[in-house]
This record gives structure tokens, sequence and C-alpha cells, in this order.
């Protein structure tokens, strides 16, 4: 069993500016070594199955306060808040670590579904990467090619976060196929489904 001395996140003074284009481009970020490897939840498959084992779904709506709840009540000693803020049109949130708190900032403009999937995307970052960066400034969204990339992965944990596998294809399976009301049953953007449809390996229909 571990001392409480080793369980001690061990402290550098460390700090790098990281900066880059991904799926939706980022600015800014501190590279800081002070976080430990996340031990509770370490991938979005993680957090489905408890979030789904907890009630954090409406029918096929992901509850994302409630998610924030749970994340919170399993790592207390790393808590999240969420904040709907003034940002720049082009900013869709950010994930910042202040004061102890690990805080989501999502821009109060932006529509709601949009909203869903950028805090979806910093719980992401969260989960994934909060070991490593202390600071996430995202902008508007990017399909990037490069799966390595931070945020192509937070990208892809938000689609899979909100739209699972499991209730696409049982979705569709019950005959569901428009693009638009497939997003309203999942409360995302119609782009966000078009994408999410097309990762599974359905091929769209072409209009006209």
């Amino acid at each position: 069993m571990l001392t409480e001395q080793q369980h001690q996140i061990i402290k550098t003074s460390k700090k790098e500016v990281y900066n880059s284009m991904g799926n939706r481009g980022h600015r800014n970020i501190t590279i800081n070594s002070t976080y430990s490897e996340p031990t509770l939840m370490k991938d979005v498959d993680d957090l489905l199955k408890k979030a789904k084992e907890n009630g954090c779904y409406d029918g096929d709506k992901l509850d994302i306060d409630r998610v924030i709840e749970f994340v919170n009540t399993t790592n207390p000693k790393e808590p999240v808040s969420l904040e709907y803020v003034q940002m720049e049109p082009a900013t869709s949130g950010s994930l910042i670590f202040e004061n102890g708190i690990w805080v989501i900032r999502v821009n109060k403009n932006h529509n709601s579904r949009r909203q869903r999937f950028t805090i979806a995307h910093e719980i992401g970052h969260y989960i994934m990467h909060r070991n490593k960066l202390q600071s996430f400034t995202d902008e508007v969204f990017f399909r990037a090619g490069n799966r390595e990339d931070i945020e192509y992965r937070a990208n892809d944990f938000a689609s899979k976060l909100l739209m699972p596998e499991e209730g696409v294809r049982k979705a569709i399976a019950e005959g569901v196929r428009n693009i638009g009301l497939l997003a309203e049953r999942f409360e995302v953007s119609s782009p966000a489904m078009k994408i999410r449809v097309q990762d599974l390996g359905y091929k769209l229909k072409q209009n006209g």
C-alpha cells in the first residue's frame, strides 16, 4: 500500500508553451508536469460505462451536468466547475486549472447543442490530458486528420460520449435515418451527427 507521501504529486517548475492547431485550434497552452496520470477514468469508455451505470442519460440524451457532478464525486481531489461566460465568437470554451479547481468555461452566446459538445470536449481534456496540461483555450471546430493531436482526441471523446455507438446504431436500426432527427434524439448539432454516422461507417444519401 502506498504511503501518504508516495501519493503526493511531485511538483516541478518546468513550463513550456504549446502552440498548435488540431480539431479545434488552441492558444497559449501551458505544459506543466505537476499532475499525475489519472487513475479513476482514463478514456471515454470508462466514463461512458460509469455514466450509464449512474443514470446520466435521459433516453439517448446525456445529462452533461450530471456527468460533471459524477466526475466530482469520484475524483474530489481534482474537482471540475462549469461557467457560462462571454467569449469571442470564434472561441467555444476553455479548461483551466485555477486555485486547485479545473474550471470549464463555455461561450454563453453559442447555441445549447454546441455548448454541450464544448463541455464534453473539455471533459475529454480533463480525463485524458490534465496530467500534462493546465490550460486549454479551444477555438472553432476543425476536422484535422492527425489522430494523435489532443484536439482530435478531445473531439472524438466528445462525439463518443454524446453519441455512443450502441445508441446511434440502435436508433438507425429503429428507422431513424434523417440526420436532423438523429441529432435531435441525441441533442447534438446536425454537423456533429453527420460526422459521427460517417465515422461509424454509414453512407449518406446525397440530395439532388
